[in-house]
């Protein structure tokens, strides 16, 4: 009886990890930067990681991105707005694109820390 607690602590241990691993913590840097933007109330939009989840924060504006399912680089900030990070000929994310009340804009990501 004791041993078949302890492996179902393990199966839960591990089944409550995959599913908060959606997003692969490992992968963050390929995200995580400055992106900046012109004609918006902020500047630059920051990407980071806070408890495992990749955040976003500018201006007034901050949140968690949640992975869109099949949709690859794409992230739902809070049901408000979709984040897709776009790839150059290198497959390195060179810009961010914001989709937020039907307009779309374009950040570049900065080369230095703002």
């Amino acid at each position: 009886m004791a041993l078949f607690a302890l492996k179902a602590t393990a199966q839960t241990t591990g089944s409550t990890q995959d599913t908060a691993s959606v997003f692969n913590i490992a992968d963050s840097a390929t995200f995580i930067g400055n992106y900046k933007y012109e004609g918006l109330p902020f500047q630059y939009m920051t990407v980071s990681v806070q408890d495992g989840k990749l955040y976003y924060s500018g201006g007034e504006y901050s949140g968690t991105l949640t992975p869109v399912k099949d949709k690859k680089d794409t992230f739902d900030a809070n049901g408000e707005a979709t984040f897709t990070f776009v790839r150059d000929a290198e497959n390195k994310v060179t810009q961010m694109k914001i989709d937020y009340q039907g307009q779309t804009y374009m950040g570049e990501r900065a080369l230095e820390q703002k």
